[in-house]
């Protein structure tokens, strides 16, 4: 049985406690909507990456497509970017507003280009069944042919060795999808959680990186706080586990997970 990854936009929680629910029911990631358009940002879309990368070790992202591939490619990458999302990343591109017209490939292609040119090369174009079957999205002429298809009520995706297949709206109350290849599952090496072992200075990747007052990272009403997009700190790994967190002197602890942190340089020797 292939691996099962969630779908989650705004329309969804964005709480660890909601999110585990479906890793306790057997997902193995997430792919959350980011951008709109040229303009619209998932308010949410900070939480459910965070905690999606806490869950599954790894996430994936997406902009629902409006027709304008260079300018909303962009915009997207843009936000990718300062959400700390790294090249590692898998991105995907929504193709199925019923404003689109008829055939959309070129446009499809423009913003797939932008996105492997900038080095992010695991792509893939999400759309459904009939928009491939009908030749509104031509999958032999896209410049990355993997797919992600959705297609419900049947017991196959309808489309030839479809890398990924959404085959419901209503997977425990989310849309779910088979990841036959692995390619948003699997983990490839840089997408698996790596922890800093280096006492030094740091910075955020992430938009939000909460500080909380105990090395098990549970919220205390005596400290919690959070640094922003590109705040620094200088902080010492404390082993936890098998695993390390970062000790800010005098504040608390945080991740010290790589995807929420960028390691800037080592504490001066005295």
């Amino acid at each position: 049985m292939p691996n099962i990854f969630i779908d989650i936009s705004s329309w969804q929680n964005s709480s660890y406690s909601y999110l585990k629910t479906f890793k306790d029911n057997g997902a193995k990631s997430a792919m959350v909507k980011l951008t709109d358009g040229t303009n619209y940002l998932n308010p949410k879309a900070g939480a459910q990456i965070s905690n999606s990368l806490k869950l599954f070790g790894s996430v994936g992202a997406y902009h629902y497509f409006k027709g304008s591939g260079l300018a909303e490619a962009r915009y997207f990458l843009s936000k990718v970017k300062a959400f700390g999302l790294d090249k590692s990343t898998v991105l995907g591109i929504d193709v199925e507003d019923p404003s689109l017209p008829y055939y959309n490939t070129s446009q499809i292609n423009v913003f797939l280009r932008y996105l492997k040119s900038a080095g992010y090369t695991h792509v893939t174009t999400y759309g459904p069944g009939s928009w491939f079957q009908v030749g509104r999205i031509k999958r032999s002429a896209l410049v990355d042919m993997h797919v992600w298809v959705a297609a419900y009520g049947v017991n196959q995706p309808g489309v030839a060795s479809a890398n990924a297949w959404q085959f419901t709206d209503n997977w425990h109350g989310v849309d779910a999808s088979y990841d036959y290849d692995g390619l948003i599952t699997g983990k490839h090496a840089a997408d698996k959680p790596e922890y800093y072992v280096t006492p030094g200075l740091y910075q955020v990747r992430l938009k939000w990186l909460p500080v909380y007052n105990t090395i098990d990272l549970k919220k205390s009403e005596k400290r919690y706080t959070r640094y922003g997009t590109g705040s620094r700190f200088w902080a010492t790994p404390v082993k936890y586990g098998k695993i390390t967190r970062l000790h800010i002197n005098g504040q608390g602890y945080v991740s010290s997970n790589k995807f929420y942190v960028k390691f800037l340089k080592h504490t001066k020797s005295k």
